[in-house]
């Protein structure tokens, strides 16, 4: 079987079950605070999202976030997720890993071999484990997911994919790809999107909070051209900008107005850990929905 061991278990992550465990428990038990009086759901309610944003860095940093915007949300059966390439490693600048299963210290997330297969024969995606093979950015994702789904007593399965392009069209392109393949499932909730993504880096606070809002000004508007143009024009230093424009375009070729709106969980820097204010990294977590 095609199996990807972690990579970052240990250094990212607690690299022990139990210790992972509970320090996800910890943060899923604050999370709520994140939420406000103003929140558009009540926190003990279920939440169904059709896609996520989440964070990617060591969990000291960006686990609160993520946790925040997943607690009490509903784990489809299925979650495609799409993830920036930090390495170069690859021979796909779409590359999805077609089978097997991810290893993390919780256990095995098992491929949707089915759906891998049926995304990798559309252009512009491929099978490729190659730019998958060090990149940490969809491994940080699966302990939280997991961990949600045996609050919920179910089991999921995934369709990863590394993205490393920027260019609008092939984004474009990919995100009609994705709808045209998946679409049907995502209607009827059986299948999610999770986008991995940090925002700004290693700018001060107030300048990273700037260029944060407005990058997440675009995401909230759902316009993925002008995320793009916005990064690019202002120097935003998004990693997951070009994997977000592709998720954007296949939400909006599935329905033109969304049911409800899109709602910024929580938005944080790596200043409130590690005291650091001077160079920071910004995180984000958003909800999406038909």
């Amino acid at each position: 079987m095609n199996v990807r061991k972690s990579v970052v278990a240990g250094r990212f992550y607690p690299g022990s079950a139990k210790d992972l465990q509970g320090m996800i428990a910890m943060c899923l038990s604050g999370a709520s605070t994140f939420f406000g009086p103003n929140a558009p759901v009540d926190k003990d309610t279920q939440d169904t999202p059709c896609m996520l944003m989440l964070p990617h860095a060591g969990y000291i940093f960006s686990a609160p976030v993520a946790c925040a915007a997943l607690l009490g949300t509903r784990l489809p059966k299925t979650v495609i997720v799409l993830c920036p390439n930090h390495t170069g490693y690859g021979r796909s600048r779409f590359g999805v890993w077609p089978n097997g299963a991810w290893e993390t210290p919780l256990g095995s997330v098992p491929v949707n071999a089915e759906l891998a297969q049926k995304l990798a024969e559309k252009t512009p995606f491929g099978a490729d484990t190659l730019c998958h093979a060090k990149e940490h950015s969809i491994e940080v994702e699966l302990p939280l997911l997991q961990a949600m789904a045996m609050k919920q007593g179910t089991d999921f399965d995934i369709v990863p994919v590394c993205i490393a392009s920027q260019t609008n069209a092939d984004l474009k392109a990919a995100g009609l790809a994705l709808a045209d393949m998946a679409g049907d499932a995502i209607l009827k909730g059986d299948v999610g999107i999770v986008v991995s993504s940090d925002m700004n880096h290693y700018e001060d606070e107030k300048t990273t909070m700037a260029k944060d809002n407005l990058a997440l000004e675009k995401v909230l508007a759902e316009d993925a051209r002008g995320l793009l143009e916005t990064c690019a024009q202002n120097r935003i230093t998004m990693c997951g900008a070009g994997p977000m424009a592709l998720a954007l375009y296949a939400l909006r070729s599935l329905r033109l107005v969304p049911a409800r709106k899109t709602w910024v969980v929580a938005h944080e820097t790596s200043g409130r850990v590690a005291g650091d204010f001077d160079r920071v990294v910004g995180y984000a977590g958003v909800r999406f929905y038909l």
